[in-house]
């Protein structure tokens, strides 16, 4: 870097990031409240603790970035034919995450906040439990909620990330549950010890799906590694307006045709 001739008229030339690329600039003049120039050992006692400072605060920034992918998830959703439903959300992180406050990202390991977060126009929360696990060192949050429609979930501001689809398709209804990649935390050292688990229970029998079918469920059980691309979970159900055989519009029609053939039968003889 070159010298400047006034150079001793400044601190010193501070090491910045702007747009993207790395300058050093002139930070302010080296002049005490007298106007008398700082000494070499002053400038350099002033470097270091301007610079220190910097350090200080990105380590802060990264860690809090750091510990914002070491939450466990376990999602379970109970879908009805409406689109309305109920949900239970538990998450879960080590005690050592939380020494400098109690939220990690999106999650909240406070009551009130976290009800907060899944409370909405669409949702209701009809309970949080927030507890403690000495056994594991642990911190567990437990939500309850109700939703009108699980197409606006996005209202809340915990699901401000999914998208959510619920809609009648040509083979019965569709649905699809989408959670962006989170390419930064997936990376994280340990990201492969994280849990991500998420089950939907349906209102009829799933027809097809890409996760793991039990029953009316589908069950994806994923590790925080796997965001390092988009998480699409879907499947397609039975339409509770779609019955088949003789259970859905043939019988009625069926029954209705057998009265009139009857009726016609009985005035035919009454004529006789």
């Amino acid at each position: 870097m070159e010298v400047l001739k006034h150079a001793t008229n400044y601190i010193f030339f501070d090491f910045v990031t702007i747009h993207n690329k790395h300058r050093f600039v002139c930070i302010q003049k080296l002049k005490n409240s007298k106007g008398v120039k700082m000494s070499n050992t002053e400038r350099s006692k002033t470097f270091f603790k301007r610079n220190n400072f910097y350090i200080f605060t990105s380590i802060l920034v990264l860690f809090a970035f750091i510990m914002a992918g070491c939450v466990n998830v376990e999602q379970k959703t109970t879908l009805k034919q409406d689109g309305s439903g109920s949900m239970k959300v538990h998450y879960w992180t080590k005690m050592s995450n939380l020494k400098s406050g109690k939220e990690l990202g999106s999650f909240s390991f406070d009551e009130s906040k976290a009800k907060q977060n899944y409370s909405s126009s669409n949702t209701d929360v009809s309970g949080v439990k927030v507890e403690e696990k000495l056994d594991d060192s642990t911190t567990h949050v437990t939500v309850d909620l109700t939703f009108k429609n699980i197409n606006e979930l996005t209202s809340a501001k915990a699901f401000e990330k999914v998208k959510t689809s619920w809609k009648e398709g040509k083979e019965g209804m569709d649905f699809s549950y989408f959670v962006p990649k989170d390419t930064s935390n997936a990376g994280n050292m340990g990201a492969s010890d994280i849990v991500l688990n998420y089950e939907f229970e349906f209102p009829a029998e799933v027809l097809k799906t890409n996760g793991r079918k039990d029953g009316q469920k589908i069950v994806y059980e994923k590790k925080l590694s796997d965001l390092k691309n988009d998480l699409e979970m879907t499947a397609t159900v039975k339409s509770e307006g779609k019955k088949c055989g003789l259970f859905g519009m043939e019988l009625p029609l069926l029954v209705l045709a057998g009265m009139l053939v009857t009726s016609a039968g009985i005035r035919r003889k009454n004529r006789k």
